[in-house]
């Protein structure tokens, strides 16, 4: 009789388990991406794979019991005016209805300002990452946030911190002999161009020197004028290096040069090295120094959706500013510019490219 019932009991609970595994195979969880970028981008792609391996390592597995849809707005490359990149962030406003997501995952500004500001408040968690303008800014625009500690709506996310003062220690670091120049920061005139001119003001305070370096800001509106410029930069003895920042800047014919076409010609034509501000600039052939991780910030961002998928709400996590800098180095650079870094700094370094 006893062996009986407590077989009962164990085919109950086989049931109960069988039924809730296969619910979570029937009903996977469903995330949708939205970018700024085209799917390849420099700043987007290590971003999106950051966020995925980490929901991976944490047992959220696309096309096991994650069903990921994604949206690329191209709003860095050919969706590039005010009215184009609001009709690109409609556009994914619908694919978003159509997908019916548990949560939505933006990266960069234009997505997050197109497309997260308008579920603030609506039932679909949003995470944001890689946000250059201020949250207190689009909170303005659209309140979707009590303070970046306690958001208490539905959204959260990572800001993209630029880790600009470590940059310039690094820099003065490994060639001392630099100190007392002058580096210029190179920032076009989009809006991510705008938001990011904030954040030097904000990261540097009201100080000008870091670590005996002079930081100078200019803004171009085309290619023609950052090219004219990079030659005026060349001709100057006070400027030790540039920090170009310009990654979307039209040409006299209409096109759109992004990075991947600004970096080479001022990697041919620049005599002065260049920090970058994120770590695949180095990759694309800057010179580095101190510079955001994208990946490690779209594992965060993937960190929080997991938290939120498991049953968290968004408002009670806190919006993180972007993890620690990277030290990356491109020796091939280093080379061409005919400098010598020092052998502990390269020791030291998280990334070295060829």
């Amino acid at each position: 009789m006893k062996r009986g019932f407590f077989f009962a009991i164990i085919v109950s609970v086989l049931c109960i388990s069988i039924n809730v595994s296969a619910t979570g195979a029937n009903n996977p969880a469903r995330l949708f991406l939205v970018a700024s970028y085209d799917c390849d981008n420099v700043c987007g792609a290590p971003q999106e794979t950051g966020a995925l391996n980490e929901l991976r390592d944490n047992d959220w597995i696309e096309g096991e019991n994650l069903i990921v849809g994604r949206f690329y707005m191209q709003t860095k490359s050919r969706y590039t005016s005010p009215d184009e990149i609001h009709q690109r962030g409609l556009a994914a406003l619908e694919k978003i209805r159509q997908f019916n997501p548990d949560i939505v995952l933006t990266f960069d500004d234009n997505a997050f300002r197109e497309v997260g500001l308008a579920l603030a408040g609506g039932p679909v968690p949003v995470v944001f990452s890689g946000l250059n303008g201020q949250p207190e800014d689009y909170n303005r625009i659209r309140r979707f946030m009590t303070s970046r500690q306690h958001p208490e709506g539905n959204i959260t996310g990572v800001y993209e911190k630029l880790y600009l003062e470590h940059s310039l220690e690094v820099l003065a670091a490994a060639f001392p002999e630099l100190r007392g120049g002058k580096v210029v920061g190179i920032t076009d005139d989009s809006p991510t161009g705008k938001a990011l001119s904030k954040q030097f003001r904000i990261e540097l305070g009201q100080t000008r020197q870091i670590a005996g370096l002079q930081w100078e800001e200019r803004r171009v509106k085309t290619f023609g004028e950052y090219q004219k410029l990079i030659r005026q930069l060349n001709e100057n003895p006070e400027v030790v290096a540039i920090y170009p920042v310009a990654v979307r800047l039209p040409t006299a014919d209409g096109t759109i040069r992004t990075a991947r076409q600004i970096f080479p010609w001022t990697i041919a034509h620049s005599t002065k090295p260049e920090l970058a501000l994120n770590y695949y600039f180095s990759k694309l052939g800057l010179f580095g120094g101190a510079a955001v991780d994208f990946r490690k910030m779209g594992a965060v961002a993937g960190r929080q959706v997991g938290w939120i998928l498991e049953g968290r709400h968004a408002g009670d996590l806190a919006i993180v500013d972007a993890p620690d800098y990277a030290i990356v180095f491109n020796l091939t650079r280093a080379e061409e510019l005919g400098l010598q870094i020092p052998m502990p700094l390269l020791t030291a370094a998280d990334h070295i490219y060829r």
